[in-house]
């Protein structure tokens, strides 16, 4: 019995070291700065400071995607847009312009341009390998930005009816920052 429960605990160990996604300690949202250009801000946890945000979206043999691939067996690949790299970020939440990084902030290739009709994914990241730690990623589209006004952000929220789904909703960004940084995300 001892033997068993040890390898049980081996293979436990090893689906745990093995698994594909990154932990999460943080979000990322999108908004618009005071002059309308479209932002991702950050909200981390403690000892999670971002090192960059990557921007992505998925495509199939047609194109880019407006929507999410319906299942993961589809044709869909991802498309990596854009990498920003941050400058060294002080405090708990930061934002990186989209079309025009400034503060420190670089990005490549440059410049990333919103295109209509994309389902475009954000996230913040710190680190590589096993020692990689994301932020909780965001989808958007230039339609939805162009919805927000300054101080509101876009997230994805999970809702738990007869069909579970991720569900749009915009909070103001001192919501964002609070949620971003509660216990049940920081662990």
């Amino acid at each position: 019995m001892r033997r068993l429960c040890g390898l049980v605990l081996v293979i436990a160990g090893i689906i745990t070291l093995s698994s594909c996604s990154p932990p999460v300690a943080g979000s990322t949202g999108v908004s618009v700065d005071a002059a309308g250009h479209p932002i991702i801000v950050l909200a981390w946890c403690e000892g999670a400071t971002p090192e960059g945000v990557s921007i992505f979206h998925h495509e199939d043999p047609s194109g880019p995607l407006a929507t999410g691939p319906a299942h993961p067996s589809s044709a869909a690949t991802v498309t990596d847009d854009v990498n920003f790299t941050a400058p060294s970020l002080d405090g708990r939440h930061a934002s990186v312009r989209l079309d025009d990084p400034q503060d420190g902030w670089t990005v490549e290739p440059k410049p990333f341009v919103l295109r209509p009709k994309v389902l475009y994914h954000a996230y913040g990241y710190r680190g590589q390998g096993h020692a990689r730690v994301n932020t909780m990623d965001v989808g958007f589209s230039a339609e939805s930005i162009a919805g927000l006004k300054p101080g509101s952000v876009l997230i994805q929220r999970y809702e738990e009816k007869a069909s579970p789904h991720w569900v749009d909703t915009t909070i103001t960004q001192e919501e964002f920052d609070r949620q971003a940084q509660s216990p049940t995300i920081c662990q």
